[in-house]
């Protein structure tokens, strides 16, 4: 059990990193406890082969993640922050991440073809990952989401600097995906900049529901932005954050229309004017 805990605890800290790489933050815990579940069911199995007579992952109890409070920025800290974001070369990644709500892995996969100019939408592929800097695909559902005029028109300047890419985010030295670290260290030389450096990544797309439910936009349309499974997750993250919540759906998300879409491009429009 004790040989289980030494791998667990080098997992955290090094993941598949060099343990000189002074940049990386080690992996989170929902990533460990997802480790340790595999891990158990591969001693399992294992067992089963007769390989081994029991299994000490199976012993060895991982801690449950603390929970984290969500750090919503007001509107001056989102200025302050996007202010950055530009002055570093960054903001049409940064934007996209703040007035989406988009998850790191979404957004490092996005291609070209995603983006829809003349709707202001943008297509979410949930199973199109970055995956040891390569982009990679598998079966899964999409999810449309609206974006600002402002967003399209950072995304049309941007896609001209590399036209020739079906990447919509690609570090300019390997012309490659950028990976997660990548990104949250791109993050952190903004938060470094804007003297916010209490914000996480994550923080953006907390902003991002909460901002919008305190806007008008209904708890439907922003759980569909964000890709809950059901609105009732989207309630439980948020109601605290609104003065008087109407009672949760436990429905699933359904199809926003056209017209909802550009509903919420206005409002997401309208809180980036402070």
């Amino acid at each position: 059990m004790e040989q289980v805990g030494d791998f667990l605890e080098e997992r955290k800290r090094f993941g598949g990193h060099r343990p000189e790489s002074p940049e990386y933050p080690g992996l989170g815990e929902h990533t460990m406890r997802h480790i340790h579940r595999l891990l158990q069911q591969c001693l399992d199995q294992a067992i089963r082969d007769g390989l081994m007579a029991d299994n000490p992952a199976r012993a060895f109890h991982y801690p449950k993640p603390k929970k984290v409070s969500a750090n919503v920025l007001t509107a001056s800290e989102v200025e302050d922050y996007l202010d950055a974001a530009e002055r570093l070369g960054h903001l049409p990644m940064f934007l996209l991440a703040l007035t989406a709500g988009l998850r790191q892995g979404e957004l490092i996969a996005l291609k070209w073809s995603d983006l829809d100019t003349k709707e202001w939408t943008l297509t979410i592929t949930e199973k199109r990952s970055v995956e040891r800097r390569e982009l990679v695909e598998y079966e899964g559902g999409t999810r449309i989401v609206s974006l600002t005029p402002e967003a399209v028109e950072l995304l049309r300047l941007e896609h001209a600097k590399h036209p020739g890419s079906p990447l919509m985010f690609m570090h300019p030295a390997t012309q490659r995906p950028y990976s997660p670290q990548m990104v949250r260290r791109l993050h952190n030389e903004i938060i470094r900049e804007a003297g916010l450096d209490h914000i996480r990544f994550a923080d953006l797309r907390h902003t991002c529901a909460v901002m919008s439910l305190q806007n008008g936009m209904g708890t439907k349309e922003v759980s569909h932005m964000l890709g809950h499974f059901r609105t009732a997750m989207t309630w439980q993250n948020y109601a605290p954050y609104l003065a008087c919540p109407t009672a949760k759906d436990e429905t699933k998300p359904t199809e926003t229309s056209r017209e909802e879409l550009r509903q919420a491009a206005d409002i997401l429009d309208n809180l980036l004017k402070f």
